[in-house]
């Protein structure tokens, strides 16, 4: 009895597992092949970056190289070219001479005009004195009359107590004190013109003329001859805010 029991046990287990195994083995085999799947897929991924990747990596560089090989032949067209250059002023050596020292005699005349530079050169210097009263003081106008004629008669340069008059200049009282291209100058005024020394004095003294005048105010004039008068550069600023240079 006890051994049919255990067969039918046995049985009852074995139809079990057997009913129940099928789905188990279906559920684990479903699983591996899509984890199969899955990881097929993950390679073949894989690959297929590693190939794009390089295919990126090797795009760049052929971009890179062109690029390279571009500024390459840009600075190599720059360079022929300076070469180019290079050759042309050393075969025209004297021609390029001859231009630079005609601009540069050109910028050294114009300097002398404008009055950017210290001048040398025969001329006369004229001082001017404050009378005995105080009627008789040397005042703005004085000075301006004296440069003006300075000017007619023909002066290359001018300077009143050292500061260079040019165009732009500005000879003014200003309560008691005489300006000079805004700079402060006193008595005695001395004014140094270069130029035809001889013609210049003959200007300045002829009868009824500059120093006449200036003697008849009461003021003391003199007048002295030099063959050698140092006349120093305008030291301001030089410039045009209304002024342009016509089309």
């Amino acid at each position: 009895m006890e051994e049919e029991v255990k067969k039918k046990k046995n049985n009852k287990f074995k139809a079990f597992i057997q009913k129940n195994s099928i789905p188990a083995y279906t559920s684990i085999g479903i699983a591996l092949f899509l984890l199969t799947i899955m990881i097929t897929a993950q390679v073949t991924t894989m690959s297929k970056s590693e190939e794009i990747l390089e295919g990126k990596r090797e795009s760049e560089i052929a971009d890179s190289l062109v690029s390279l090989q571009r500024d390459y032949d840009e600075l190599k067209a720059k360079y022929d070219e300076s070469q180019k250059i290079v050759e042309e002023y050393k075969t025209n050596a004297s021609t390029n001479d001859s231009l630079i020292a005609s601009m540069s005699n050109q910028i050294n005349t114009l300097g002398l005009l404008a009055g950017t530079t210290d001048v040398q050169g025969e001329g006369i210097i004229i001082t001017l004195y404050d009378g005995n009263s105080s009627d008789s003081l040397v005042h703005d106008s004085d000075v301006l009359t004296v440069v003006n004629e300075l000017r007619v008669a023909g002066a290359e340069a001018i300077s009143v107590n050292g500061q260079r008059i040019i165009n732009t200049s500005a000879v003014r009282c200003v309560g008691s004190v005489i300006q000079v291209n805004y700079q402060k100058v006193a008595a005695p005024f001395e004014i140094k013109a270069i130029g035809n020394a001889q013609y210049l004095e003959s200007a300045m003294t002829i009868k009824n003329g500059v120093v006449d005048v200036l003697n008849g105010y009461g003021l003391k004039v003199t007048i002295s001859r030099e063959s050698s008068i140092s006349i120093p550069k305008y030291e301001g600023t030089l410039s045009f805010n209304f002024a342009k240079q016509g089309e």
